[in-house]
C-alpha cells in the first residue's frame, strides 16, 4: 500500500480505447470552456451586478477555491495511479470520485463567480450527464482490474456525493511529483476565473463591446 492505495496489478489489462466516452474527455472539456468563455464575453444575466448576484459571485469564488484544493488533494493521493492501485484513503476514502466531485464544484462556481444562472444550470445538467457516463467507463475497467476488492470498495464508498463520516487517512503518504506538479498548475486556472470574471465586470461596464442581456 502507498498513500492509501493498494497496489494490486503492475499493468492495466484494458485500455481506454476499449472506453470510447472516456476518450472524448478533453474535446468535451474545450467544448465547455468555449461555451463558458463566448457566454461570459457577451451576454449578462438580468440584475447582473445586484447585491444578489454579488452573493452569487462570491458563493463562486469560496468553490473555486474549494475546487481547486480539492482536486490536489485527491491527486496528492492518487497520482499517476488511477487505474493500477485502488486508492481507499483521503478523499477517496469517502467519495469513489473526488475528482470529478470537486471538478463539479468547480464548474458550479464559475457559473456562479459569472452571475449567470442560466449558464450554471446548463454547465452543471452537461457536466453531470456526461461525466456519469465516463464514470460508468471507468468504473467498468476498474472492476476488471481489481475485481472482488473494488466490488467490497464500492460497496462502502458512495461513487459521487461524499459520506464524510466515512474518512479514513494514513500517517505518511508518497506522493508522485509530476502529477502534483500538474495539479498545482490546474489551481491557476481555477483561481484565474476569479480574475477573469472581475476583468470582464469592468469592460461590460465600460461598454466595450455589446453584450445580450439574459432573463435570469
Amino acid at each position: 500500500m502507498r498513500g492509501g492505495c493498494l497496489d494490486l496489478v503492475t499493468s492495466d489489462p484494458l485500455s481506454k480505447t476499449g472506453f470510447p466516452v472516456e476518450t472524448f474527455r478533453k474535446p468535451v472539456s474545450v467544448l465547455f470552456l468555449g461555451l463558458v468563455a463566448a457566454t461570459a464575453i457577451f451576454t449578462l444575466p438580468n440584475g447582473h451586478g445586484s447585491r444578489w448576484h454579488e452573493l452569487l459571485e462570491f458563493i463562486g469564488f469560496f468553490l473555486l477555491i474549494i475546487a481547486a484544493l480539492g482536486r490536489v488533494w485527491a491527486i496528492v493521493y492518487v497520482g499517476g495511479r488511477k487505474t493500477r492501485e485502488l486508492c481507499q484513503r483521503g478523499p477517496y476514502s469517502v467519495t469513489r470520485n473526488p475528482l470529478y466531485f470537486f471538478s463539479f464544484l468547480g464548474v458550479l462556481g464559475v457559473g456562479l463567480a459569472l452571475q449567470n444562472l442560466l449558464l450554471t444550470a446548463v454547465l452543471m445538467t452537461a457536466f453531470l450527464a456526461y461525466y456519469a457516463a465516463v464514470i460508468r467507463s471507468e468504473e467498468k475497467r476498474l472492476r476488471a482490474v481489481h475485481g472482488i476488492k473494488f466490488e467490497q470498495y464500492a460497496r462502502r464508498v458512495p461513487r459521487f456525493w461524499p459520506r464524510w463520516g466515512e474518512y479514513r487517512e494514513d500517517e505518511e503518504l508518497v506522493v508522485n511529483i509530476k502529477p502534483f506538479r500538474r495539479a498545482l498548475f490546474e489551481v491557476f486556472w481555477f483561481l484565474a476565473v476569479i480574475v477573469a470574471s472581475d476583468a470582464l465586470e469592468f469592460l461590460h461596464e465600460k461598454g466595450v463591446w455589446p453584450v445580450w442581456t439574459l432573463p435570469f
